[in-house]
């Protein structure tokens, strides 16, 4: 099961206990999921649910607020997962319209936003239009979760309640379809926490964690090639420059700090120029190393002109 799966899962299966913020629940899901059709018998409030999950709970939503049975509505599964809920009965459809405060536009559903005077109804509302339309990558790959609106006066809808919780919601249209997503580990992981999926919170507070330790141990090492490298550059180099004026004067010619300098330095390559100050005697620091080395190097570039140091 994917990171998304889990998610919707989490939030299907518990229980949402006060009738306020089951009412905003599935005013979530029937806003994103819902339409109204008018067919011969009269209008049918039609529900599409993708997934098994969601099927149950709107069924448990609609017994815990109106007392609904199986024999007040049609389920018409589809061929793979999930199901396509059908109401017939205009009396019934009036009583979810009037309870869940909503209208119709065009075909589709909108919810007054007296629904969302409570923050626990709010964070119930998205959970429903998460359930409806929602989905979050995986965050071993990506943090990114979004919900498919499809029109606009939805999507305002959501983007004003992220805002209300401190989250910025942005917007895109794929495929000709509006969607709200948010970006950042961050912002998913409380807005998985407003909607009460704690285990997925903290699943993905866990990844993040791991990923930091990661790459700070990676631009650790990094850092440490980076610098094992430059030292390796610069010993070759020096090295070089030695062995040409043991070649031409000898080693011997110079005066006895460069003498030891130089042999460390042969000795020793991969040490860098603090580490080879700590080994002379007496110990040098780094600009001493350096200028005592910048000696031999002008040596060997022109070593017939030396005199002595």
């Amino acid at each position: 099961m994917g990171f998304s799966s889990e998610v919707r899962e989490e939030l299907s299966e518990q229980n949402v206990k006060s009738l306020h913020c089951r009412i905003a629940m599935l005013a979530g899901i029937i806003t994103l999921d819902a339409k109204m059709k008018r067919e011969e018998q009269g209008r049918v409030l039609s529900i599409r649910m993708e997934q098994d999950v969601l099927v149950k709970c709107v069924k448990k939503l609609l017994e815990q607020i109106f007392g609904f049975r199986e024999e007040d509505y049609t389920v018409i599964p589809r061929s793979s997962t999930g199901a396509r809920l059908r109401i017939e009965n205009s009396e019934r459809i009036d009583r979810v319209l009037q309870t869940l405060k909503l209208r119709i536009q065009d075909d589709r559903l909108d919810v007054d936003d007296i629904v969302f005077t409570r923050s626990c109804c709010r964070g119930s509302f998205l959970k429903g239009a998460y359930l409806a339309a929602g989905s979050v990558s995986n965050p071993e790959s990506a943090y990114q979760l979004e919900i498919v609106t499809g029109r606009e006066s939805v999507t305002g809808q959501l983007v004003r309640i992220l805002a209300g919780f401190g989250l910025t919601g942005h917007t895109i249209l794929r495929r000709g379809n509006l969607l709200v997503y948010l970006k950042g580990a961050g912002d998913i992981s409380e807005l998985l926490g407003i909607m009460g999926a704690g285990n997925a919170m903290m699943e993905l507070e866990n990844v993040r964690i791991l990923k930091e330790i990661r790459n700070t141990v990676n631009r650790e090492v990094n850092c440490d090639t980076a610098n094992i490298t430059k030292i390796t550059v610069a010993a070759s180099r020096d090295a070089e420059q030695i062995r040409k004026v043991e070649e031409t004067i000898g080693l011997s010619s110079l005066p006895p700090e460069l003498q030891e300098t130089a042999r460390l330095r042969m000795e020793q390559p991969e040490l860098s120029l603090s580490e080879l100050g700590e080994r002379l005697d007496p110990p040098l620091g780094k600009s001493g190393v350096n200028h005592r080395l910048r000696k031999i190097r002008k040596i060997a570039a022109d070593p017939d002109s030396y005199r002595g140091c």
